[in-house]
């Protein structure tokens, strides 16, 4: 089966679903989406939402030009060794 199969059958299985099994897959969902699944530059756990938001972050920074050169970056580098 593959995921669009698997996603029909989801969603009809919800349909038919009664209010104890709607909140059993409510709390696997908040469980799956609060779970720490990578970490930033200076350690902090990201859940998986802030992770997706990183990405669109840096997706957004790419495509407005918020970006530093390769040779900036070695500027900046070899300035930090001078404090």
């Amino acid at each position: 089966m593959g995921l669009p199969e698997l996603k029909d059958k989801i969603r009809n299985q919800l349909d038919l679903a009664d209010e104890r099994v709607l909140r059993i897959v409510s709390s696997v969902f908040d469980n799956y989406l609060n779970e720490v699944v990578s970490y930033d530059a200076k350690g902090n756990p990201l859940t998986l939402i802030e992770y997706h938001n990183k990405v669109e972050e840096g997706l957004d920074d790419i495509k407005y030009n918020r970006i530093t050169s390769k040779e900036d970056l070695r500027k900046e580098m070899e300035d930090w060794d001078n404090e």
